[in-house]
């Protein structure tokens, strides 16, 4: 859904939602800004399902693994799947052979 609406900044400098937006919101909701020059845009920050993955396990080896979990965060942190390049796929897999083979 896409919407346009005109919104007021409060004289306690904030932002005056429309109550159809708000009614959408919980509170402790996050939300990513960006801004460049006149041009602010908030997204929604959602519960990465892969870092409470990661938090759950026991015993990972993040330092053999740390190419990995440095793109995990990087996505976590943007709350955007960048374009993953074909150069970093096969260094996963890659690594991921190697700590198999390590393990048997």
């Amino acid at each position: 859904m896409t919407s346009k609406t005109v919104i007021q900044v409060t004289a306690n400098g904030q932002l005056e939602l429309p109550p159809e937006i708000r009614s959408q919101l919980q509170p402790g909701d996050e939300f990513f800004l960006w801004q460049d020059e006149d041009t602010i845009i908030l997204k929604r920050v959602k519960k990465s399902a892969v870092k409470d993955m990661i938090n759950a396990q026991k015993g990972v080896n993040r330092e053999a693994n740390s190419r990995f979990f440095e793109i995990c965060d990087r996505l976590h942190e943007l709350n955007e799947i960048d374009p993953i390049s074909e150069e970093e796929i096969q260094a996963e897999i890659k690594s991921y052979k190697q700590e198999k083979r390590k393990l048997t």
